[in-house]
């Protein structure tokens, strides 16, 4: 895919999940249980805000050309299948525990601390992976 084109795909998914955040907010769509945001039309907006700017700082700050060789490529893809299994793993160990004790955390402050993990897991299991090969 041209660069243009991915561009080009970039801002109209940005500018859909404003348009659609806009659309739920004035019709008053969506459950307004959010925490952080009033409801799910200003989290769309929202989306659609981080994606524009997102898109145009890619667009002003151009990426320095990289060179990927086939190691990269083998370390990133098992440092993926090691954060999918820990995810598995950590899902079941969060089933047993709820089963136990009910988790008494919010379910966006529990997705986010989950997100975080497998971020970290995925950065960690990268750079050993990358140690090991």
């Amino acid at each position: 895919m041209k660069e243009k084109t991915k561009t080009m795909l970039k801002y109209l998914f940005g500018l859909g999940m404003l348009l659609l955040g806009l659309i739920f907010e004035g019709l008053g769509i969506g459950s307004p249980s959010f925490e952080t945001f009033g409801s799910v039309g200003m989290w769309l907006i929202y989306i659609g805000l981080v994606s524009l700017l997102l898109a145009t700082v890619r667009l002003v700050l151009k990426p320095k050309k990289r060179i990927i060789d086939e190691r990269m490529e083998f370390v990133a893809a098992k440092a993926m299948r090691t954060t999918f299994v820990l995810f598995i793993m950590a899902a079941f160990a969060i089933m047993i525990i709820d089963g136990i004790q009910p988790i008494q955390v919010p379910m966006h402050l529990f997705m986010s601390y989950l997100v975080c993990f497998l971020l970290v897991a995925y950065f960690a299991s990268y750079k050993l992976l990358l140690r090991r090969y």
